[in-house]
């Protein structure tokens, strides 16, 4: 029997699912994949013991990762290192996140995908197989519209009310409950301890807020929405597209009225033609699709819908 598994390894949980001989084998969880949270051997383990629960321990004939971060030639290298040395697959490659997503939602179809995470990432691919990015350098200097950018948003956003520079917004307390502070000059010390991880679990008290109509909450929303409509925009440059093509979201984010509404009505302005559609899958079964890929086979129509059907 042939065995192929798709790993999406994220900063806190990575998720694999196998398929043998093209049927649905199993599906599995794991910690932390990525070694820039859990660092290279931990990432490794968590990769390794997620793929051998779903695949029941039989042996792997092809396994393919998708993780964010992995510019660092080196990080990448001892990621892989680590991996081969387990012997957990005859064969294993090592993916970007987006790239997974963009084959989960499209399935090597054209259109564009934006990810809003802990960060933040367009990428596309038109009708020859050419691919773009925009976004995704990180969050230091980018990751707009991401968990991050609402967290870090929030944060802004208080210590302009204690300023007097911006209107009171009802996230304060909020955040000082989340922060375990008293007073907003301890935000700097706290934010400074924060990973990005950390920092996007605030969203959430963006999102509740705009939800009960804090109007400073409700600008954070549109302008994160707008940034990544712009960062859609971009690859839709890239490729010069024409005509309609899709373009999918992966993240909570979108499932939140007012961010949703601001990310359209900028995907409207900047891509008129552009039809936002749900992802056929996500990226852990865009991983299958790419293990697939890897042996020039067609993954069957049944699978697929298992795949879709599993994820709802």
């Amino acid at each position: 029997m042939m065995i192929l598994v798709g790993v999406d390894a994220g900063a806190t949980t990575t998720r694999a699912v196998a398929s043998g001989d093209g049927r649905l084998l199993g599906r599995a969880s794991a910690g932390s994949g990525n070694p820039h949270n859990a660092g290279v051997q931990a990432a490794a383990a968590s990769i390794v013991q997620a793929v051998r629960r779903a695949s029941g321990h039989q042996t792997v004939d092809v396994v393919v990762a998708g993780i964010a971060g992995l510019e660092d030639p080196e990080l990448k290298e001892g990621l892989r290192v680590a991996l081969a040395a387990s012997g957990f697959a005859r064969e294993f490659h090592i993916s970007s996140d987006a790239l997974i997503a963009l084959d989960g939602a499209f399935l090597g179809a054209a259109g564009i995908i934006v990810i809003s995470g802990t960060g933040s990432v367009a990428w596309g691919r038109d009708e020859r197989g050419k691919e773009a990015r925009s976004g995704g350098w990180g969050h230091v200097i980018d990751d707009a519209g991401s968990g991050y950018d609402l967290g870090r948003s929030a944060l802004r956003a208080v210590l302009r009310e204690h300023d007097g520079r911006a209107a009171p917004t009802a996230m304060t307390p909020r955040i000082f409950e989340a922060l375990g502070i008293r007073q907003p000059e301890q935000i700097v010390g706290a934010a400074r301890e924060m990973s990005p991880p950390q920092m996007a679990a605030l969203a959430p008290i963006v999102l509740e807020a705009a939800r009960d109509g804090d109007r400073v909450a409700l600008e954070i929303i549109g302008a994160a929405g707008r940034e990544l409509a712009a960062t859609a925009a971009a690859v839709w440059r890239q490729l010069a597209f024409s005509g309609p093509h899709p373009v999918a979201g992966i993240g909570g984010i979108f499932s939140h009225a007012a961010m949703r509404s601001a990310f359209l009505e900028g995907l409207r302005q900047m891509c008129p033609e552009a039809v936002f559609t749900p992802p056929r899958l996500q990226p852990v079964g865009g991983a299958l699709w790419r293990a697939f890929a890897r042996r020039a086979i067609e993954p069957p129509a049944s699978l697929i819908q298992q795949l879709a059907e599993g994820e709802r």
